[in-house]
């Protein structure tokens, strides 16, 4: 192949990688808008609506050693037809859901989507690494995290048209309870959005399936094993660390619309509350621009201390105030957030060596806290009130500190462990 042709085909390959970055961020994102949605659709309480959470993040801590041994079994490239056929069988099952008015059904929609997205997670990123120079790499990540940040930005704000908009329209101002024209009115509304959603995943198996992907040659790391990585102390509390910080990353994108309609804290239109999100989302791409300059300055254990005292700070300021100052306190927080994983990440694996490809396995299983936090959450503001619920992030963002402060002690003691057993 001329060097002509390559470098089209490249570029044919990364368009097709970063429009699937791009619909990660997408459909995570919606679920942000479908919270609100399925509470007022099911009048559900606030922990009831966060299974969908509990049942996305969920399928990370399923799907993700699976996945890996997927992709290892059939390759990358089959690996990402499996996960984009997954992803759209996800999608269209939005369509019985919807019929059949089922709050199980819609969960079990969420969860075989996001196995699918797990599945494309674990085998895209590597693509994006082939697909081009090595010395042009983190340029390539740059790009498809770019297009998944973006589409963070834009989904709430075409969900809040399509879906919170709607709720306006159906239910008058007022309303108690739905009849079941208005259940069956405001169900059938997401029906066609994610049948465009699975049609788009099928449209990219079948670019994936014709163009032309470098065939990656990985290494099985056959001799080492996850238990072998669990030994390590400061990879489980690492472990541990992501389960903690994928519950703050999403509990103000998933807990905002509640929040800002709240007549306790702004008592503004669930529609106009969704832009928050948005706004959100914008903090995080900031925070990651910014942290490319940051942490050339500051290590790991000083950048994730000093964001996370700052998001103690703000999330403090959004629960003691209230208006404009509390939800644009909580949605600065998302800067706070936006360097956490790859501090987590370098702290968690110091010294892991060839066991890096399992501690990886094992900190992706951990995405579950996303799903397991928010349900908590919203177990305490259906007891004690949403304020109280955004405060639990506070003693989070403490663990973030002292994880920051021990890693590195903790990574010596498991040196010293090894050591000893392997002079024995």
């Amino acid at each position: 192949m001329t060097t002509q042709a390559a470098e089209r085909t490249n570029l044919t390959a990364m368009s097709a990688l970063t429009f699937m970055f791009f619909s990660f961020g997408f459909v995570t994102a919606m679920n942000n808008i479908l919270i609100p949605y399925m509470k007022t659709l099911f009048a559900l309480t606030d922990a009831g609506s966060m299974f969908i959470n509990m049942v996305w993040y969920g399928a990370y801590a399923v799907g993700s050693i699976p996945s890996s041994a997927i992709t290892e079994k059939y390759g990358y490239k089959r690996g990402i037809l499996i996960g984009l056929v997954i992803c759209a069988l996800g999608g269209f099952l939005y369509y019985p859901a919807a019929s059949l008015i089922s709050y199980p059904f819609f969960l079990a929609a969420t969860f075989i989507l996001a196995l699918g997205i797990t599945l494309l997670q674990v085998a895209v990123n590597p693509y994006v690494v082939e697909v081009g120079p090595h010395s042009t790499t983190a340029v390539r990540m740059n790009i498809v995290g770019t297009a998944s940040s973006t589409a963070s930005m834009i989904a709430p704000i075409i969900g809040a048209a399509l879906f919170l908009g709607t709720i306006k329209q159906i239910i008058p101002e007022g309303t108690n309870q739905l009849t079941d024209v208005q259940q069956v009115a405001l169900s059938n509304t997401l029906q066609m959005p994610y049948i465009i959603i699975g049609a788009a995943f099928l449209l990219v198996a079948v670019v994936i399936a014709i163009i032309k992907l470098p065939v990656i040659q990985h290494n099985t790391d056959a001799q080492g094993t996850i238990g072998e990585a669990w030994k390590h102390r400061h990879l489980r509390w690492g472990v541990l660390a992501i389960f903690v910080y994928e519950g703050l990353e999403i509990a103000i994108p998933s807990f905002m619309v509640r929040y800002a309609s709240d007549s306790a804290v702004w008592g503004i239109a669930q529609a106009d509350a969704a832009k928050y999100v948005t706004f959100y989302f914008l903090a995080m791409l900031t925070g990651r621009f910014s942290g490319i300059f940051v942490m050339r300055h500051i290590n790991d254990r000083a950048a994730l201390s000093i964001y996370s005292i700052a998001g103690i700070v703000l999330v403090t300021i959004g629960v003691l105030s209230g208006g404009v100052v509390a939800i644009m306190a909580l949605v600065l927080s998302g800067f706070c957030q936006s360097v956490m994983w790859g501090n987590i990440f370098g702290l968690a694996t110091k010294g892991l060596d060839y066991l890096t490809n399992k501690a990886t396995s094992l900190m992706l299983t951990a995405i579950a806290g996303g799903g397991i936090i928010t349900v908590g959450m919203g177990a305490v503001a259906d007891f004690f009130g949403v304020k109280w619920a955004i405060a639990i992030m506070i003693p989070l963002y403490c663990y973030m500190i002292w994880f920051a402060l021990s890693a590195e002690k903790l990574s010596s003691k498991s040196s010293c462990l090894t050591g000893e057993a392997g002079n024995r």
